[in-house]
């Protein structure tokens, strides 16, 4: 039996481990584009670094943030931050190891604005892009706002620095941050998630509560919640399972998704109640695993990783790793199985999804890869602003309390994004100058929903649309009109295709399907 323990054990075995792995996404050249399989293709880019930056950069979650990727160098114990567009270093953001603005360690960070977020093992440190500290929280003062005999600000198990996530809030001002259980037996009724006012330094415990996926039997690490900011909901999971639950902060009510792979088991094995820690750690290491959502603002889409179970307890990285590419809707689009050894953690940036190697492939650079497929394609640089408008998804049952949240329909169907690429061929009418001259692109229109789920309003969103052709936009706009009824309270989002071939080959089945009924 694990016992539990109090704060002045923890300092025992309160390990922040760095994994040193190799990942191979085959052998790729600057810039090559090489096709895997037909769901997708992977760029090795490499950027120009001098004696100061590393040739990859893995001990921590790397962020991007507008056009910038922020990178961790754990040996110059400084930010590196990237321009991605330019494909060069364009500052390296010095941290103090010692004295007034001093940070001995870093487990996380986040980039909010000007703005930096960091955790280590003591503190919650906000600090500026000089490296000025302009605020720090001690967890110690946080631990006494909480009832220590039930819930900790320290870790109760093992922590990995490539895995910690720090979220922050900028709407309401906050930190969100998985709050640790002192007995990891007794799970059941207990708040899973905790949030930090940065201002008044307090706490406040939601009411989103560990699931039965992980209260019924003991998973040790893997039942630790991993959490995404989203408008005025919280988005979370845990390792465990391939359940996703929606906490909403308006009505504090908790809903849920089964988002199951085609590929493997959607439950990991328990652990043994009576396990050690090396026990512990091989589990987390080694078991089926689901990685944290995250939502791809240029796209209007949600992913998520996962591996699968490995019996090799001699390597982290040998496990085969999934990509499930998810709708506004909460609904899977598709799943993508990627090349061995890829690093489950990934960055989302305009040309694609980032995934860092875990070892360089050119000490002269510093190299990633980047993967995109016909979900996940290019768009042009964004501002560092949302591009899309905030979303609250409510449309499962609550998972938490009797509550049932209406989706009932209005008078007109409701349109789902199984439905939009008929609705759109049956529609869509080629405007005639653009045809002759055979003129192509892409219009991306977005509409909003209300409680009802009625269509309350239509735009089109720049950044991924393709064209400054105004009858493409407005025959774009026209069939977006004709969508009255979507879930309720959420962002629906789709590309209008102006393709001539498409378009010739579906107006010729629809002669012939008129000549046959003739």
């Amino acid at each position: 039996m694990i016992p539990q323990k109090r704060r002045t054990d923890l300092y025992l075995f309160n390990w922040t481990i760095v994994l040193i792995a190799i990942i191979s996404f085959n052998s790729c050249k600057d810039h090559k584009t090489i096709s895997f399989n037909q769901d997708y293709s992977i760029d090795t880019v490499k950027m120009s670094i001098g004696d100061s930056c590393l040739q990859t950069y893995t001990t921590q979650r790397n962020r991007v943030y507008g056009n910038n990727f922020y990178c961790f160098n754990k040996l110059q114990h400084c930010i590196d931050i990237f321009d991605l567009s330019a494909k060069q270093l364009i500052n390296q953001l010095k941290i103090d190891r010692e004295g007034a603005n001093g940070i001995t360690n870093i487990e996380a960070f986040c980039v909010c604005g000007d703005s930096i977020f960091i955790q280590n093992e003591t503190n919650y440190i906000l600090m500026n892009h000089r490296g000025e500290i302009i605020r720090k929280i001690s967890k110690d003062k946080l631990n006494n706002l909480i009832d220590q005999n039930i819930y900790s600000f320290f870790p109760t198990s093992i922590t990995l620095s490539n895995f910690e996530n720090l979220i922050f809030d900028k709407k309401y001002n906050e930190l969100i941050i998985p709050i640790n259980i002192t007995d990891p037996l007794a799970l059941k009724d207990k708040s899973c998630i905790a949030t930090i006012d940065i201002e008044k330094e307090t706490v406040n415990l939601l009411p989103a509560y560990f699931p039965s996926t992980v209260t019924n039997k003991y998973y040790g690490k893997l039942a630790t919640a991993q959490i995404l900011s989203k408008g005025d909901s919280i988005i979370y999971n845990f390792a465990n399972s391939s359940y996703v639950y929606i906490y909403d902060r308006t009505n504090k009510q908790t809903y849920e998704y089964n988002i199951k792979s085609d590929y493997t088991p959607n439950l990991s094995e328990s652990l043994d109640k009576n396990a050690n820690m090396k026990g512990v750690f091989d589990h987390y290491l080694h078991s089926l695993f689901f990685h944290n959502m995250q939502y791809d603002e240029y796209r209007n889409l949600y992913y998520r990783i996962h591996t699968d179970k490995s019996n090799d307890k001699s390597a982290f990285n040998n496990k085969e790793t999934f990509l499930t590419i998810i709708n506004s809707q909460f609904e899977k689009i598709n799943e993508i199985k990627l090349p061995s050894n890829t690093y489950p953690v990934f960055n989302i940036a305009p040309n694609g999804l980032i995934f860092v190697f875990m070892k360089g492939l050119d000490e002269d650079y510093f190299s990633y890869a980047e993967l995109t497929n016909s979900n996940i394609y290019k768009v042009s640089s964004p501002s560092q602003a949302n591009i899309l408008p905030q979303e609250t998804a409510v449309k499962n049952k609550n998972s938490q309390t009797p509550k049932k949240v209406s989706t009932k329909p209005g008078k007109a169907p409701v349109m789902t994004s199984e439905k939009i690429g008929n609705f759109i061929k049956e529609n869509m009418i080629y405007p005639e100058y653009e045809l002759e001259n055979k003129i192509e692109g892409y219009v991306y229109v977005v509409l909003e929903s209300d409680s009802t789920g009625n269509v309350i309003s239509y735009n089109i969103s720049e950044i991924a649309t393709t064209t400054d052709n105004e009858n493409f936009r407005k025959e774009a706009l026209r069939i977006g009109h004709l969508i009255k009824q979507i879930y309720p309270n959420i962002t629906f989002a789709f590309h209008v295709p102006f393709l001539i071939d498409n378009y010739l080959e579906n107006h010729k089945n629809k002669v012939n399907s008129y000549e046959n009924n003739e």
